[in-house]
């Protein structure tokens, strides 16, 4: 029987030096840091190794030992079958080394002993401080883990850490979307396959029509409260005054049941010289056959109504005269996004980034967006009613994400 020691840098590097000493079939016998280094031990003849310990601590106090195909099963996973689990990893979804890492050496199975399930860490033949010192050495490991990845085979080169998918992924973008674009970038070196995965994702997050939308007789913005629906509703109305896309404007306030309208529309209507209208969400198809004008409402009602009083205008007056526009703010989460273009997603809305004075949308953000989202049509800030906003092009989202991914 051999048994080895070995010092390393990370759990990976060794474990390759054990397997590369005693064999795939070695098995780790434990695993602690010192130094801030990894240190294993190994053994290439467990059975003996496990009798041999089974006989020395059978008499260490109340401590049970536990049966030897007990504690080889569920304690010790051998190099070979901790890289057989990385390899056989689902394509669908690559777990991180840490949760391999967590199946295997802390979330140890349970068996039954004597008639009794018990697990191996309550069964660990020592002291409470010695099995805390034990939990807080696991957890360290854990954490120097924490951000690996385990990747497909064709990464496995000699560049690997520094291939144009795993770049990306440590940018921010979302495995699904560099999955989906993974076409784009295949087969070339890594600066130009950054180019090309930045050009596709500006591609696909962009509308390429907005001008038709803003023509159109209503406008409907919704989104969530604080989003930022009112301000740009208002930016829009000025933007289609001053650019002379749609005349006879009015700006209107359509809330929901149990919402109190608020006088922030009339107050940028009469800045902008037009017409305002405060009303019920419940009747904007009635509202819109009374006017013969162009409308931009804000609408403030829940989710639920608002698809439905949209879908019930466009029925009266036809889906090509309606457009809607959703407000996401710049700094929303990744989760809210998807969340949030779930509730409009039957409307196909445009959506109009907002607030990006104050905060940045980053490659985690604009993954879920480029995902869930049907596209971004327009650009604003917080301030400025006039001039305050633009229309999203991939020139202007591809400079962006370069600067900022």
């Amino acid at each position: 029987m051999t048994t080895i020691r070995v010092s390393a840098l990370d759990t990976a590097q060794a474990m390759d030096e054990i397997a590369a000493k005693l064999g795939a079939d070695a098995m780790i016998i434990d695993t602690f840091k010192r130094d801030g280094k990894i240190e294993m031990i190994a053994t290439d003849n467990a059975e003996e190794h496990f009798k041999s310990e089974s006989q020395m601590t059978s008499g260490y106090g109340s401590a049970k030992v536990l049966p030897y195909e007990a504690r080889k099963q569920d304690i010790h996973p051998s190099a070979a079958e901790v890289m057989a689990e990385m390899q056989h990893a689902d394509e669908e979804h690559l777990p991180s080394f840490n949760e391999i890492f967590d199946q295997k050496m802390v979330n140890t199975a349970t068996f039954s002993e004597d008639g009794r399930t018990t697990t191996a860490r309550s069964s660990y033949p020592g002291t409470s401080a010695e099995k805390e010192a034990l939990k807080r050495a696991l957890e360290d490991i854990k954490a120097m883990l924490n951000g690996m990845m385990i990747t497909q085979p064709s990464g496995l080169k000699e560049q690997f850490g520094h291939t144009a998918a795993v770049k990306l992924r440590q940018s921010g973008f979302s495995e699904k979307i560099i999955a989906e674009l993974q076409m784009q970038f295949d087969g070339v070196d890594n600066e130009t396959a950054r180019d090309a995965f930045i050009n596709a994702i500006a591609q696909k997050l962009v509308r390429t029509d907005t001008t038709d939308l803003l023509e159109r007789r209503l406008i409907c913005v919704v989104g969530s409260s604080g989003s930022g629906k009112t301000t740009l509703a208002s930016k829009i109305a000025a933007y289609c005054k001053e650019h002379a896309i749609i005349d006879r404007i009015m700006l209107g306030a359509a809330t929901g049941r149990g919402v109190n309208a608020s006088d922030e529309i009339k107050d940028f209507a009469r800045l902008m010289n037009m017409k305002s209208i405060n009303f019920s969400v419940d009747e904007l198809a009635v509202r819109m056959r009374e006017t013969s004008n162009r409308m931009i409402v804000d609408i403030s009602a829940a989710p639920e109504q608002a698809v439905d009083a949209i879908t019930a205008c466009c029925r009266d007056l036809g889906a090509k005269k309606v457009a809607v526009v959703q407000a996401l703010p710049g700094g929303s989460s990744a989760t809210m996004i998807s969340h949030q273009c779930a509730h409009y997603f039957s409307l196909n809305p445009m959506i109009a980034l907002t607030k990006l004075d104050e905060c940045e949308a980053m490659p985690a953000e604009l993954s879920a967006l480029a995902m869930d989202g049907s596209g971004i049509g327009l650009l604003t800030g917080t301030k400025s009613i006039v001039g305050g906003i633009a229309i999203a092009t991939s020139q202007i989202l591809t400079q962006y994400l370069r600067e900022n991914a």
